[in-house]
């Protein structure tokens, strides 16, 4: 059976990984716009908003279904460091693997328009036109939300059951944790057997900011799916749509899937257990998700929850045409890892394993106000991400981190002066002073890094390394000439850095005095 245009176009547009293509951005009226925070699914192209965590259940906004069972609220606004990334991007074309544009002779004499000519070399292909461009809004840190979907999703997904949903399956339920919203858009998708289809538009600048989409008269082959938006809505067409999906996996039906019954139990249906009978691999799946799920599920012991995120297809950048079978198979190629805690199963990251504890670089923050230690919490940054101190960087590298941490405060107060302190043998306390005037602000993140950065690389006073015990002083001199990879940084001599005998992954915490360590607790 051919995939329908609006499955065409979500598949086809998957590889970009910038999420999930709606290849029906309208919300209809049925709400203001996609947010951070709805649960929903995607049905027929339109994304379909059931309720939002983030709002208490018995909000106005959460009123749609009187069987919505009451819940604790995600609670985002624990964390008092912004949490919500926002860019901006000009007009823009995302077109999937084998479409091609060429911009031609305009065909109105229309200030500010422009032509476009695609053309699709392969059988499918899919592309998007956003001819004013658009805001991209992306939760940063993301642990919540993936503990969240862990602990709920059975309740959400009895609920779809409940109201008769178009929700056959526990994972075609998303927790939103990012979108990109636009006010104008052409979309297509070219879905039949004719090779080399194409098809042209023009878009037609507006002065309240937004833009007439016209298709070209010319070029249009049958098997061609296009619309696009009317004129200017506002920015609250949203594109793409980024979150979490999860399942549920039972060893029993893992192992057998829906061979046979239990003796026991013919109908499959324990008292005291959520049933989610597990999807068979089909070749003709279109979304690319479901195959990370179900290979997460398939390295997942009994009754545990199997999440996976749209970034998790990342992972398969590269990948020809993404669907659920190549993505699964090209998964298991790999032998891509999985990590199991709590009860929940994630595709395991790049970064390695787990850093060890002995090579946390850990110092202990404190600030004074008007004479008084004031107990602080710290920044995710510097607390949980424990970045690599590596003083070869210049002082202003950013760790590729978003702009929105960077210059975030560093602590929760703000303060204007962070003094740290560190129990591993750094010789020093570092103060860190802040960069901005405004006491909403205070130490920024940027801040905090830049100094500690600046101060590693300082050189000791003369005669300090000789004070030390005869040990003390071997054990930084290996991790000296460890560390050194050139005859130059040799010749140098060692930096305080050296002092910490290797530890280069910094961790952050507040100065308690009766606590040596705090736990980690999620992001």
């Amino acid at each position: 059976m051919p995939l329908p245009p609006y499955a065409v176009y979500s598949q086809q547009l998957a590889s970009l990984c910038k999420g999930c293509a709606l290849w029906e951005p309208d919300p209809g009226q049925l709400y203001d716009h996609v947010s951070i925070g709805d649960v929903g699914y995607v049905h027929d192209g339109y994304f379909i908003r059931m309720f939002n965590v983030l709002l208490p259940w018995d909000d106005p906004l959460n009123g749609k279904f009187r069987s919505l069972e009451r819940y604790d609220p995600l609670l985002v606004d624990d964390d008092p460091f912004i949490n919500t990334r926002t860019s901006t991007f000009g007009k823009a074309n995302y077109c999937s693997s084998y479409v091609t544009t060429q911009v031609r002779p305009r065909e109105s004499n229309l200030a500010g328009n422009t032509s476009v000519l695609y053309r699709c070399k392969r059988k499918f292909g899919a592309f998007v036109n956003l001819p004013c461009g658009g805001r991209r809004t992306d939760a940063i840190r993301t642990k919540v939300f993936e503990n969240y979907i862990r602990d709920h999703i059975d309740s959400w997904f009895a609920l779809a059951q409940r109201e008769n949903l178009d929700v056959q399956r526990m994972e075609d339920i998303i927790l939103v944790s990012g979108c990109t919203l636009v006010s104008s858009w052409a979309a297509a998708a070219f879905y039949d057997d004719t090779l080399d289809a194409r098809i042209s538009l023009e878009s037609i600048g507006l002065p309240n900011g937004g833009a007439d989409i016209r298709w070209g008269s010319d070029m249009v082959n049958p098997g061609v799916a296009h619309h696009n938006s009317s004129g200017s809505t506002g920015a609250n067409q949203c594109v793409f749509i980024r979150g979490f999906r999860a399942k549920r996996i039972l060893f029993y039906m893992k192992l057998r899937g829906a061979a046979e019954p239990r003796p026991d139990d013919p109908d499959n249906r324990g008292e005291d257990e959520v049933q989610v009978m597990r999807v068979p691999d089909d070749s003709s799946s279109h979304d690319p998700l479901i195959g990370v799920l179900n290979y997460i599920a398939q390295n997942c012991p009994e009754n545990t929850v199997a999440i996976a995120h749209h970034d998790d297809l990342h992972a398969v950048e590269g990948v020809e045409t993404l669907s659920a079978d190549t993505v699964e198979e090209f998964l298991r190629s790999k032998g891509m890892g999985v990590l199991v805690e709590s009860g929940g199963a994630i595709l395991r990251d790049d970064e390695g394993p787990p850093v060890p504890d002995e090579a946390k670089a850990i110092f202990y923050a404190q600030a004074e106000s008007a004479g008084e230690s004031k107990p602080l919490i710290l920044h995710p940054v510097l607390s949980k991400y424990l970045l690599n101190l590596d003083i070869t960087n210049h002082p202003d590298y950013d760790y590729d981190l978003p702009q929105e941490e960077v210059d975030s405060p560093a602590t929760h107060p703000p303060m204007p002066t962070v003094i740290l302190e560190n129990r591993q043998g750094y010789p020093r306390s570092i103060v860190v002073q802040a960069s901005s005037y405004s006491p909403d602000i205070g130490v920024t993140v940027q801040d905090v890094l830049r100094t500690i950065h600046e101060d590693a690389r300082k050189q000791p006073r003369r005669n300090e390394l000789n004070k030390l015990e005869t040990e003390e002083r071997a054990r930084i001199n290996a991790s000296f000439t460890k560390r050194c990879k050139t005859e130059e940084e040799l010749s140098q001599g060692p930096h305080l850095v050296d002092y910490l005998c290797g530890r280069d992954r910094l961790m952050i915490v507040p100065n308690l005095h009766l606590k040596e360590t705090l736990p980690q607790e999620n992001l």
